[in-house]
């Protein structure tokens, strides 16, 4: 609408334009309205009956009759001509729907190309952790199958000194015992034929002839002597069934058993600014 004095607002910018004496041939030419214009007037000339296929261009939805060739973008949708001259966009900036397309298609694969990328390094990413996972779980392996034929080593070490502690009790038990059983026989054989010899010496002292019984006699005597003398009982070592000498004390290995443990690798401290500097020092004679 025209204001005081010839002066409106133009309904593209909203500058306020004042007519001169050329009236509005003075104004400057508005190819945009005139290009919609000229739409309007080609989309009247053909007539209102035509049908709209599924598979043209999508028309405006206040204006059925046109299609949307331009793009608000103050509102951020696409739009026709007639909203942008008479519709609820005419005062918004809009632009050409083919500038649009273009700058967003341009976008959209420019953004499907770095998503691409992304999902290539993603799974880059999930390989090279798959790949970590595998070899862990076999590094694992490895060092349990080592671990246990440490340990499995030192099961047979252990079982090797047992047995040959075992045996060196059971060699001086059999010794003892042998010397035992063997004084044990001696000891026996004597009082069998000291009983023999009793035996016989009363059997002798019924004889009623004198004579024969001196005669007798002399020799009974004699053994009786004999055997009496040899009848010496060594008395055993003091302590000879004693077997506290075979006693041991695994305190000290059971602790280090208690601690044993992997190899501890002791990270080398980071050289500091001083060091640094020291070493640059030192070297700068060496340059000179």
């Amino acid at each position: 609408t025209l204001g005081s004095a010839g002066r409106f607002r133009c309904p593209s910018c909203r500058h306020e334009v004042v007519l001169d004496r050329h009236g509005i041939y003075g104004l400057q030419r508005n190819l945009l309205v005139e290009n919609i214009i000229d739409i309007y007037k080609q989309a009247s000339a053909s007539g209102p009956d035509r049908p709209l296929l599924k598979t043209e261009h999508p028309t405006c939805e206040e204006h059925e009759d046109e299609k949307i060739n331009i793009y608000c973008v103050t509102c951020g949708v696409p739009t026709c001509s007639l909203c942008k001259v008479f519709g609820e966009h005419k005062d918004c900036e809009v632009a050409p729907l083919s500038d649009i397309y273009m700058k967003q298609k341009t976008e959209l694969t420019d953004g499907i190309g770095t998503l691409m990328a992304a999902n290539d390094s993603i799974q880059a990413y999930v390989n090279a952790l798959q790949g970590t996972c595998k070899n862990i779980e076999d590094n694992c392996k490895a060092q349990k199958q080592a671990l246990c034929e440490k340990f499995d080593r030192m099961c047979a070490i252990l079982e090797e000194r047992r047995k040959i502690m075992l045996q060196r009790i059971t060699y001086e038990q059999e010794a003892k015992t042998q010397h035992l059983k063997s004084l044990s026989k001696a000891c026996s054989d004597h009082i069998d034929s000291s009983s023999k010899l009793v035996d016989t010496s009363l059997q002798s002292m019924e004889e009623p002839q004198m004579a024969v019984f001196v005669q007798n006699a002399k020799v009974l005597i004699r053994k009786i002597s004999e055997m009496t003398q040899s009848c010496k009982l060594d008395p055993l070592e003091l302590g000879y069934d004693n077997m506290e000498h075979y006693m041991v004390d695994f305190n000290a290995e059971e602790r280090v058993l208690y601690q044993l443990d992997f190899i501890k690798v002791e990270e080398e401290p980071e050289p500091t600014a001083e060091e640094d500097g020291a070493c640059g020092d030192a070297e700068d004679p060496l340059a000179d």
